[in-house]
Order: C-alpha cells, then sequence, then structure tokens
C-alpha cells in the first residue's frame, strides 16, 4: 500500500483529500481547486428495496448502487384491473434530478365488437371482477397515449419524439415471451373453463422502447418509455353464455356505445369479426426522466434498472389470490344468478297454471251459461211457434251469440263450426274439415250444407 501526499500547487501546503469532493479548498492560502479523479473503480451495485412505508408491504428490488439513489414504492389501488388486481409502481431518484421508474401496467378489454359482454348481468360481473373497457391500441399507440400522459401530469411542454431503441432489459426474447403469454393465456381459458368454446384465437406481443425530449420549464429533459405490449383475441360464439380468457361467466345483449370503435387496428389483429373481444395490457412498465445532458450516463442505470427489477413474491402471491377470488365470487354470483332464474321461470310457470286454469274456469262457465241460454230459448220457441220454427229460431240465436255455423253430415247429423270458415266436410269416420277455400279436398271427404 502506498500513500500519496497531495499538496496546493499555489503554497505548497498539504490538502486535505477525502476522495469524495470535487472541489477542495485550501486550508493556508485559501486557494479554491477542482480535482479530476481518473481510474476510479466502479460503484458495486446494491440490492434496493421498495417498500410501501403506509401499508408496510415489501414491493420489490433492484441492483443499483445504493449510494446514489433514494427508493420510493407504493401499492396503487385506484389503477387495480383484471390483469393487475394488485398494481405497484417503484422508483428512485438521484441527486442529478434523474428518477428511474417501474409500474405494474394496465389492463383492459376491448368489446367494441362483442355485445354479449353487457347486459345487467355482466355489469355486475365486470365490476367483481375490475373488468376495465378500452378500445385496443398496439404498441406505437399506446407509447404516444402514455407520454401523452406522463406530459400533462407533470406539466411538461414541447415535447419531440427522438428515436427508438431495443427493450432494455438484457436477456429478452421476443420468442419465449409469446410463448409464455401464450401459455399464460391458455392456463386462463382452463381455469374459467371455456378452452373449447372461443374460437379465432390470436396473439400479438411487441415490446416498445421510445425517447422524447420535453420541455419542463426552462430545461431540457428525456424520457424514455419502455413496456411490452400483449394482445388476446378470441370469438364467442352468438349466443354464447361464457365468455373467452379470463372473462368466463359473462353474456350480454346490448352494445356499450361509450366505448364504440373500429377495433383492433390492421397489422396486428386485422378486421375484427362481430362476437370477437380483445383482452390487452402494458406488462410493465419502465421510465426514465433525466437532464438532456445526463442521458448517455444515466441510461446505463436505466438498462440495470430495467434489467434486474423483480417484483416481491408477496406481491405476485397476492396478485394470483385476488385473482382466483375474482373467479371463485363470479362462479358464486353465477350460481346464485342461474337459481334466481330458475325461480323466477318456475314462479312464471306458477302463474301461468294459474292464469290458464281461470281462463278455463270462466270459458267453462260461459258455455255452461250459453248452453242453459240455448235450451231455455228452445223451450221458449217451442211453445210459441211450434216444433220445427222453434228449433230452427234457437239454433240461429245460439250460433250468433257463439260465433258458428250449423252443418248436416250425410247421416243427418249436425256439427257446429266457426264462422271464420267458408267451407265444411266430413268422411265416413265422423271427422270434420274447415276451410276457406273453394277447392274439393277429395278422397273420402263429403262437402257438408249450412242449416
Amino acid at each position: 500500500m502506498s500513500i500519496e501526499v497531495i499538496k496546493c500547487p499555489a503554497c505548497a501546503a498539504t490538502l486535505d483529500v477525502d476522495g469524495k469532493s470535487e472541489f477542495i479548498k485550501c486550508g493556508h492560502c485559501g486557494n479554491t481547486l477542482r480535482l479530476k479523479i481518473t481510474n476510479r473503480p466502479p460503484q458495486e451495485p446494491a440490492l434496493i428495496k421498495f417498500v410501501d412505508k403506509a401499508l408496510n408491504i415489501p414491493l420489490g428490488s433492484v441492483e443499483l448502487p445504493a449510494d446514489q439513489f433514494v427508493p420510493t414504492g407504493a401499492v396503487m389501488p385506484e389503477a387495480a384491473s383484471n390483469a393487475y388486481p394488485m398494481p405497484i409502481r417503484c422508483g428512485v431518484g438521484n441527486k442529478f434530478g434523474t428518477a428511474l421508474s417501474f409500474f405494474t401496467g394496465e389492463g383492459y378489454i376491448d368489446d367494441t365488437k362483442c355485445p354479449l359482454l353487457s347486459s345487467s348481468y355482466a355489469t355486475v360481473v365486470n365490476q367483481i371482477s375490475k373488468i376495465r373497457f378500452k378500445p385496443f391500441m398496439n404498441a406505437e399507440q399506446y407509447a404516444n397515449y402514455y407520454i401523452n400522459q406522463l406530459i400533462q401530469t407533470a406539466k411538461m411542454t414541447n415535447a419531440w419524439f427522438l428515436e427508438n431503441r431495443p427493450f432494455p432489459a438484457s436477456g429478452y426474447n421476443r420468442k419465449e415471451a409469446l410463448d409464455s403469454f401464450i401459455r399464460l393465456c391458455n392456463f386462463k381459458d382452463q381455469m374459467a373453463g371455456t378452452g373449447n368454446a372461443a374460437t379465432g384465437k390470436m396473439y400479438y406481443l411487441e415490446e416498445s422502447c421510445k425517447v422524447y425530449e420535453v420541455d419542463v420549464g426552462p430545461i431540457k429533459m428525456r424520457i424514455v418509455v419502455a413496456f411490452i405490449l400483449r394482445g388476446y383475441r378470441y370469438q364467442l360464439p352468438a349466443m354464447f353464455g361464457m365468455g373467452g380468457g379470463f372473462m368466463g361467466g359473462m353474456f350480454g345483449f346490448g352494445p356499450r356505445p361509450q366505448y364504440r370503435s373500429n377495433g383492433a387496428q390492421p397489422g396486428t389483429f386485422g378486421d375484427m369479426p362481430n362476437n370477437a373481444a380483445i383482452e390487452w395490457s402494458s406488462n410493465g412498465v419502465f421510465t426514465m426522466m433525466c437532464p438532456k445532458e445526463r442521458f448517455d450516463e444515466d441510461y446505463k442505470e436505466f438498462v440495470q434498472f430495467a434489467s434486474s427489477f423483480q417484483m416481491d413474491s408477496y406481491i405476485v402471491q397476492e396478485s394470483i389470490k385476488m385473482q382466483e377470488q375474482m373467479i371463485r365470487d363470479v362462479a358464486n354470483y353465477t350460481q346464485q344468478n342461474i337459481a334466481q332464474q330458475n325461480a323466477n321461470f318456475q314462479a312464471m310457470q306458477q302463474a301461468n297454471r294459474s292464469l290458464q286454469e281461470a281462463f278455463d274456469s270462466a270459458n267453462q262457465a260461459w258455455w255452461n251459461r250459453s248452453n242453459a241460454h240455448h235450451a231455455q230459448v228452445m223451450a221458449s220457441s217451442r211453445s210459441t211457434f211450434g216444433e220445427s220454427s222453434a228449433d230452427r229460431i234457437s239454433r240461429m240465436q245460439s250460433e250468433a251469440i257463439r260465433g258458428v255455423n250449423t252443418y248436416q253430415r250425410e247421416d243427418g247429423s249436425t256439427v257446429e263450426v266457426s264462422v271464420d270458415y267458408d267451407h265444411a266436410y266430413s268422411n265416413k269416420l265422423g271427422d270434420t274439415l274447415a276451410t276457406n277455400s273453394s277447392f274439393e279436398p277429395g278422397g273420402n271427404w263429403d262437402a257438408m250444407n249450412r242449416l
């Protein structure tokens, strides 16, 4: 080990150097010096842990120089969705004004071509499952949407897009990420019991990393937004009652006019067929904001941040528990809804039976009164006009009351036929055929004469 003595170039007095300060002042002559430190060993990354201090919940960790960054983190229940029931935001900042952050992401369903995903029943299911609706955006559109949200929130001005960069997480492989996403979608289908019901399945996965320059007052800043956008499209049968993906158990009949759009954009899912829906999400959003002059140096830290960030196992497990609870709650509500529908159906059937019985009783009473009146009129007519006249007059009065005409068969017996028909026929078996057609039916049918 060697010790090097540093002297003031002005007065040759010995200087006290702590190895950290960029400027030192000579204690003898007051001369101020700026030190240039060369061959300084890089600061070894340390594990920085994120905690929601208000809830005392561990959120995640990242490998960065611990003496250079101050961590913050919080659970964001206001951003909860079906895809991310327990979203978090973690970030670090340094003394130069650079901020690096991670946001779990957002999850939505595009139902603009699928009216089956609405109705009063589906509305309750949406509330239980924290379903959020928004027309699908591809990675390019979502990046523009997200940066605009940041600009408005931070009141930035004069934003310019500068360039696209590779996704910052080292070791990222799109094919592996897509294969993993497809397996996840199939697993959710199996959980919902809808794997064989949904058709026309398509998958979309694209990473994005865009660099922008903005003005924050008089200061020029650089912003980087990086994420992976995923989408799963499926088509439901026209009158099917169970949704695809994680949407198991939803049905409906009315559209959502507040979400009208043209559906998926060309180049992603193509033209959307009817009854198709897209479950889509931004999976992990990494951002960096730093002064323009520090961009090249701090971008290295951003890559390290995105490559080493790990969500805490507690958050992962709680998210899985919450999703499983959503499935159970939807299943329970579905069973209750089915039971209520069955009860309503039984009540409706009983009401119909009671109504039919009342109608039959009233109808029978009417016929009884009609027959009694018919017998009374016949008896009165016989006593006044004689037998044949009484029969004819009473028959005509009775026919007028009951809306029928009387026809005579070949064997001399009579039969009444509704006035709605113009012709009546009978056969040797005693059957009657009534029609408005003037064509003879032929066969064993003989025309009857109206009395």
